[in-house]
């Protein structure tokens, strides 16, 4: 019988929404906000602990969260000049005494908790050091990163961020073909990807095929 393993889940939130032209961790979504969004659905697929790291107004999204038991929020001073790798390091740092991360921007509260469940499952059986999920052959949010890639990762300095940094693992990555889910491409830097969000969300998830080009 495989031993369980204990998933964080590390939420970089740090950034200014400049692409957006209103703070997006806060906007409405569902009966709460995008961000309390993200972390419910991390919470529903049973990972251990959720780790958000903010940054610009980090003291707003600690108040929306506060009440989400499970739920960590660490705080990136640094958000005016980082980026989100930076935001991603601070999340496995705390995050050393669990057997591996899921790592999800904040701003994708609509992955499927069936979605998180296969790929924890294969994270399980596994002995991947970096589970991935796949659309159209492409690789999209969110990967599942072993344990033993956090040394490297923290060392990291090369450009090019997560996405990067994890193809030093490319031979022991696995590929997880998930091609019913819209919200592993999901994100909501715009406003047009945040009518695309609410129009998704207010479908009740029905497949139909939504693009994030």
């Amino acid at each position: 019988m495989i031993k369980k393993k204990k998933i964080a889940g590390i939420v970089p939130c740090a950034g200014l929404s400049r692409r957006m032209g209103a703070f997006k961790p806060l906007l409405p979504f569902g009966n709460g906000t995008i961000i309390r969004g993200t972390v419910k659905s991390l919470l529903d697929a049973g990972v251990s602990k959720v780790i958000v790291v903010a940054g610009y107004r980090a003291d707003e999204i600690e108040e929306e969260l506060a009440s989400m038991s499970g739920t960590e929020i660490i705080h990136n001073d640094n958000f005016e000049h980082g980026d989100m790798m930076e935001s991603v390091q601070m999340g496995i740092a705390r995050a050393l005494a669990f057997d591996g991360a899921v790592v999800v921007p904040g701003d994708m509260p609509m992955i499927a908790e069936e979605t998180y469940q296969v790929l924890f499952t294969w994270f399980e059986a596994s002995e991947a050091s970096v589970v991935i999920p796949s659309r159209n052959g492409q690789r999209i949010h969110p990967p599942v990163i072993s344990r033993e890639c956090f040394p490297y990762l923290l060392r990291f300095r090369e450009g090019g961020g997560l996405r990067r940094a994890l193809l030093h693992y490319l031979e022991s990555t696995v590929l997880v073909t998930v091609e019913d889910d819209p919200g592993c491409i999901m994100d909501t830097d715009t406003p047009q990807d945040y009518v695309r969000l609410m129009e998704y969300y207010g479908t009740g998830r029905k497949r139909h095929g939504i693009s994030a080009d």
